[in-house]
């Protein structure tokens, strides 16, 4: 997997909340047997789109990064990668900035 890749959740406990994580992991580190994620979650009313949580379209839906949720994820826990993020890298990396160093 690369970063900024969208690939399916597999943990049923978390799965029906954030069906998708975007990888924020390089893959520089691709040998370890975790990556850094942070989960998608639909758009919507309880969670809208902010500098901490950018918007990202997966196909015709439309969903939210939430940066606050990032998580050292075993790679077995994840499935497909169904498509990538790498068209908003910058939106996603100034959520991490904001996320730890509030800029």
């Amino acid at each position: 997997m690369q970063q900024f890749d969208i690939v399916e959740n597999l943990n049923p406990v978390t799965r029906g909340r954030y069906p998708f994580v975007v990888v924020l992991q390089h893959d520089r580190t691709s040998t370890l047997s975790t990556l850094v994620v942070a989960p998608l979650t639909n758009a919507g009313a309880t969670l809208v789109p902010t500098r901490l949580n950018p918007f990202i379209r997966v196909g015709s839906r439309d969903f939210v990064v939430v940066a606050e949720a990032l998580a050292a994820v075993q790679k077995r826990t994840l499935g497909k990668v169904i498509d990538s993020a790498e068209s908003h890298r910058y939106a996603i990396i100034a959520a991490i900035d904001a996320l730890f160093t509030g800029i």
